[in-house]
């Protein structure tokens, strides 16, 4: 928040368009884990999982713009530029998915539900900054990029793939990172394909 934000609370962050890469996150059949658990426990079980999350895009130089129910939204690039922001989003998808692996570990160990967790992941130009009523304005990102990074996030449940990412993602990493060719695919509501591939893991440098 000081990032986009004045000391007097005024938003500073005004919408201007730029490269931002932009991670989306889900949770597979939390509706049924909501069903068969109480509401307190719900609650408990997203604190720890988003802790984690949130913790990795701080640190791998992101920011988390919002909490969608059980999915998150991030973004690289913005409010501060970062010139390996592709880079720090397919190492923060990485480091997630680990880090949900082993928070199910010990889900498993207390009886609590796992959490299978897909990743779209997308690099592009978008309108950034604080959106929204003059009362009450939030900050965020807007346009083509955004919608296909939620989009990938999706296709996961027809590949059977955890972390996909565009074939944008994969020229701004270049050969930092191993990946497996998926192919050209049609994004619903939009009208070109996108070149559709799955992060597999980070090359040894």
């Amino acid at each position: 928040m000081r990032r986009i934000v004045n000391p007097r609370g005024e938003a500073v962050a005004k919408a201007a368009r730029q490269e931002v890469t932009v991670l989306f996150t889900d949770i597979r059949d939390f509706t049924t884990i909501s069903e068969r658990h109480s509401p307190e426990d719900v609650v408990d079980i997203l604190s720890a999982y988003f802790e984690e999350l949130n913790g990795i895009a701080e640190a791998h130089a992101g920011t988390v713009v919002q909490y969608l129910g059980d999915s998150l939204f991030a973004m690289w690039n913005a409010p501060v530029a970062d010139p390996r922001h592709a880079e720090n989003g397919c190492r923060s998808a990485l480091a997630m998915k680990a880090a949900v692996e082993r928070l199910n570990e010990a889900n498993r160990r207390s009886g609590r539900p796992e959490l299978f967790t897909r990743f779209g992941l997308h690099t592009g130009p978008a309108v950034v900054g604080s959106f929204g009523a003059i009362s009450r304005q939030q900050y965020t990102a807007m346009g083509d990029t955004i919608n296909v990074a939620s989009r990938l996030e999706g296709l996961n449940k027809e590949f059977g793939t955890t972390i996909l990412v565009s074939g944008a993602v994969r020229d701004a990493v270049g050969d930092a990172f191993a990946f497996r060719a998926i192919g050209l695919i049609p994004v619903k509501g939009r009208h070109e394909k996108v070149d559709l591939w799955e992060l597999v893991g980070e090359r040894a440098s």
